[in-house]
């Protein structure tokens, strides 16, 4: 069975429209996701007991090792925050503040938000963040706009959603809510949410069987190696500047 060679991707361009020359000027601009690697990733060590490498295979390899996991925290781009926002707790429902003179977020309506669930941990209102940048895809492109990945510990949620952006010409204002108890200010350039964007397809599911004989063949060709087979033989580079 033939190794399955690399494919050479295209290249696509995203642009990210200022709604005012204020924004444009003033506002830190959208930038890939791979500038906002956090620090834990970084700090984690490659072999968790200090040595190079263990007689078992994978045995002492830490996260750091995968890839489909980077790949996750480095795709597409990240929209900060642009101004800090103080979070006040009253009667188990957060209020945020701000000292600049244009609004950075507002509260969904009762009407509109009353019924949609909300991680657990988490408190209304449901607030829609308003960061002025409209990302422009070319036509057949939308984009995953989510929680940035590498960032599950900030005292918010930014709301998972798809925006059909190769059409959209408006502003699509983030949604967030803030964590159940949380006090204090969220600072200006904390990553509010990452960009990933995606060509559309029409797809449809089937279900099928692999033999033994491909199954096995697999594994010992994805396991010959101690460690980095999907790096260096499978993983396929993404790009995003």
């Amino acid at each position: 069975m033939p190794f399955i060679k690399r494919k050479t991707m295209s290249k696509q361009k995203i642009e990210f429209m200022a709604n005012s020359r204020h924004v444009s000027e003033v506002r830190e601009r959208p930038r890939p996701a791979s500038s906002f690697i956090p620090q834990w990733w970084k700090d984690m060590p490659v072999y968790s007991d200090g040595n190079k490498l263990d007689l078992i295979p994978y045995a002492n390899v830490t996260a750091k090792k995968c890839f489909p996991l980077l790949d996750g925290i480095t795709s597409g781009y990240i929209v900060t925050l642009w101004a800090d926002l103080l979070v006040k707790n009253i009667d188990g429902f957060s209020e945020i503040k701000w000292t600049t003179e244009m609004a950075v977020a507002e509260a969904w309506s009762s009407g509109q938000s009353m019924h949609y669930e909300i991680p657990d941990d988490c408190s209304f209102p449901v607030y829609k963040y308003f960061h002025g940048w409209i990302p422009k895809t070319p036509p057949g492109y939308s984009c995953l706009v989510t929680h940035p990945v590498g960032y599950p510990n900030l005292p918010f949620r930014t709301l998972t959603g798809v925006i059909d952006t190769d059409t959209l010409r408006t502003n699509a204002n983030s949604p967030f809510v803030i964590k159940r108890g949380f006090e204090g200010i969220i600072e200006k350039g904390t990553p509010m949410f990452q960009i990933i964007p995606f060509k559309r397809d029409e797809w449809e599911s089937d279900f099928t069987e692999q033999s033994q004989e491909d199954y096995w063949y697999e594994a010992e060709r994805f396991y010959s190696k101690f460690v980095s087979k999907y790096g260096k033989d499978i993983r396929q580079k993404k790009s995003y500047i």
